[in-house]
């Protein structure tokens, strides 16, 4: 299914796992290596494909990047403010930002990259609520919205490229290396003039890019080839296994799978009963048995490891199995009555996530049959309510904005969720996070659907060839330690120059066309 944001395949310590799956070890490559998925390319905005995304953590750097709390830390937003209706947010740029070409960072290149990300593969409809992005003058950059938003830095994690490169198939970026070539083959080269007095994420003069054409090759180049460090999704559908000696980490996503109902029809037409299958849910159990334990279990739509999580809410809408039976006796489902679970055959994880999940609910007394079919069916049978419950997946945004489910016509409303109060709850959020409390208890209470876990990836390393890594959502070589979003933060009115006599606007501001959302 089509995800809110984009269409895809993200705790203070990140946990580190070790894997000996046979003993089998290779010797360590003497430089730093990376795979690639050659068809994917290396444009961030097209870009859908995990394995490439970790270069651009080494070539892009973005205004806010989000650590492993699910909290944005300023990089080349050097103080931001936003408005008292909330409705639009100055940014200043970091001065001294060149690109790897030696050209300085404008403004413009700013807006250009946000623009290109509108809509893009990867980035999807993020910035459905941006009227539009302004660059008022070389170093600062307004952006107006259609809605209050407390919280737009959490969107802000985009790359930045120069503007003349958006669409280029290698833009240029400020990272600490960039593409190069070494004998006719592509690497990426250190950027010696980088702008940031920090410690580089990884200490190679020449990275090797390794091609491949699937993950099968991208292991075996781990393996047995030149790269020392992959992230890859090791539930993916065209997921292989590792069979070597590594080091590992989690990698935090914004992914989340969770259980959805039909509202409309069936016997989930009740609300108690809906309501009540969060209790039915070992969440942990089935991350073991079906994940290998990447993930996090969520009785909230919410990363457990967010700020915006509320654990004693939480504690609300755990596993307590008595509490269903209950409500199912209540229900009076009558025993003749068969419950249908959707899933995408394409999804070998979530197939068998489908399978314990129906299992456990038939053993509870409400029998239940999984409804495995292709992708395209799957699809359409969501669309046409031809389900009673089914199993989704959604790469949120940052924000973790939940419009899309209620929203008429939304990418994810289906069976009937469609609610106006569930939109302005989502509204609401957004304008000020402490009103997430409401939204997620108006998810859980009424059984809109049901949040399972927010599944994490793999960074995979050679032992010794990196230091303590601290993987970012979508950011693998995140180097901890910087500014805070608080050191960045200043009034609206220090910004705008209202305190000290300084005209508002530049002479001649640069303004973008407008795209509406």
């Amino acid at each position: 299914m089509r995800p809110a944001e984009e269409t895809t395949t993200e705790p203070e310590q990140t946990q580190t796992h070790e894997f000996n799956l046979n003993q089998q070890t290779h010797q360590t490559p003497k430089g730093f290596g990376l795979a690639y998925v050659e068809e994917y390319g290396f444009n961030p905005y097209a870009c859908t494909c995990i394995t490439n995304r970790p270069v651009f953590s080494l070539v892009y750097e973005s205004l806010f990047v989000l650590n492993n709390r699910y909290q944005p830390e300023p990089v080349l937003c050097d103080r931001f403010a936003v408005s008292e209706d909330g409705k639009t947010c100055l940014l200043t740029l970091c001065e001294g930002v060149t690109f790897s070409d030696g050209t300085a960072l404008t403004a413009r290149d700013v807006v250009a990259s946000l623009e290109a990300s509108r809509d893009s593969a990867y980035y999807g409809s993020r910035f459905s609520k941006v009227e539009r992005f302004t660059a008022r003058d070389e170093r600062t950059v307004e952006i107006t919205l259609f809605k209050a938003y407390e919280n737009l830095p959490l969107l802000l994690d985009v790359p930045i490229v120069k503007a003349g490169t958006v669409a280029a198939e290698r833009p240029l970026g400020t990272g600490p290396y960039a593409f190069s070539e070494e004998g006719g083959r592509l690497c990426l080269r250190r950027n010696r003039a980088w702008w940031q007095n920090n410690r580089a994420p990884v200490e190679y003069d020449t990275i090797l890019l390794t091609a491949a054409k699937d993950p099968t090759a991208v292991r075996d180049s781990f393996e047995f080839g030149e790269t020392a460090l992959v992230c890859v999704d090791l539930n993916a559908p065209n997921a292989v296994g590792y069979r070597c000696d590594y080091e590992l980490w989690d990698c935090p996503t914004t992914s989340m799978q969770y259980l959805g109902f039909n509202l409309n029809s069936g016997v989930f037409y009740k609300r108690e009963l809906r309501a009540a299958v969060t209790h039915l849910i070992d969440r942990e159990a089935l991350i073991a048995a079906v994940y290998k334990g990447f993930g996090e279990a969520a009785c909230l739509p919410c990363p457990p490891a967010s700020p915006l999580y509320d654990q004693e809410l939480a504690q609300n809408y755990g596993y307590a199995p008595e509490t269903f039976g209950a409500v199912l006796r209540g229900a009076a489902v009558s025993a003749d009555d068969t419950a249908t679970l959707l899933v995408s055959a394409a999804d070998p994880s979530r197939t068998d996530l489908a399978r314990r999940i129906a299992e456990t609910l038939t053993q509870a007394g409400l029998r239940t049959a999984v409804k495995s079919v292709d992708e395209e069916t799957y699809r359409n049978r969501l669309s046409a309510g031809q389900f009673d419950l089914f199993i989704g997946e959604v790469r949120l945004s940052g924000s973790l904005d939940l419009t899309e489910f209620f929203r008429a016509y939304g990418s994810l409303c289906y069976g009937g969720i469609r609610s106006a109060n569930m939109e302005q709850l989502c509204d609401n959020a957004l304008e000020n996070s402490g009103n997430c409390y409401d939204l997620y208890r108006g998810v859980m209470d009424n059984g809109f659907f049901c949040p399972l876990m927010f599944k994490s990836c793999a960074v995979m390393a050679n032992r010794g060839v990196v230091g303590s890594l601290q993987p970012a959502v979508d950011y693998v070589f995140h180097v901890p330690g910087g500014r805070s979003l608080s050191d960045a933060a200043v009034p609206y009115e220090e910004m705008t120059g209202a305190e000290t006599g300084v005209p508002n606007d530049a002479e001649n501001p640069t303004t973008t066309e407008e795209n509406e959302p």
